[in-house]
């Protein structure tokens, strides 16, 4: 059966403050780690036929102590992270999920009500981003480029 590599590039905007981030493949965790520098991630699975997949990034760990104020309350400074190259055996799908931004739930670090907005490359918040596709990975590929 042939291989899928996932990848992709994760950095944190405040190294002092490292954030939580467990990527889930079908709900198996792949990869666990706080993340306080750019780091390179990727994993292999299995190229299943016609499946659908789902990547979740859970990020967490994040709390009022990561947002610096400014004396009116407005937030002048915050660590998030930056989840960008992502890509499906070297093929970067920047593009796609610019043109259909990823599902990202999440509740303003237990400030706020769960909302559910768009995931533009960077996590200000804990929660979860949700990549959903299919296999064969290349039909996903060429349908959606």
């Amino acid at each position: 059966m042939d291989k899928i590599n996932f990848s992709c590039i994760v950095d944190n905007t405040i190294p002092s403050k490292p954030i939580n981030l467990q990527i889930l493949l079908d709900n198996a965790v792949m990869f666990k780690s706080s993340i306080s520098s750019k780091k390179k991630i990727s994993f292999l699975f299995d190229d299943e036929k016609n499946n659908h997949r789902e990547i979740k990034f859970l990020i967490s760990g994040k709390d009022n102590s990561y947002v610096m104020l400014d004396n009116t309350g407005n937030i002048i400074n915050s660590a998030e992270l930056l989840i960008t190259n992502i890509s499906f055996n070297d093929t970067d799908i920047t593009d796609i999920i610019t043109i259909s931004p990823l599902e990202y739930k999440h509740n303003y670090n237990g400030n706020g009500e769960t909302v559910t907005g768009k995931f533009y490359n960077t996590a200000g918040c804990n929660g979860e981003i949700t990549l959903n596709f299919s296999t064969p990975i290349y039909l996903w590929l060429l349908e959606n480029m």
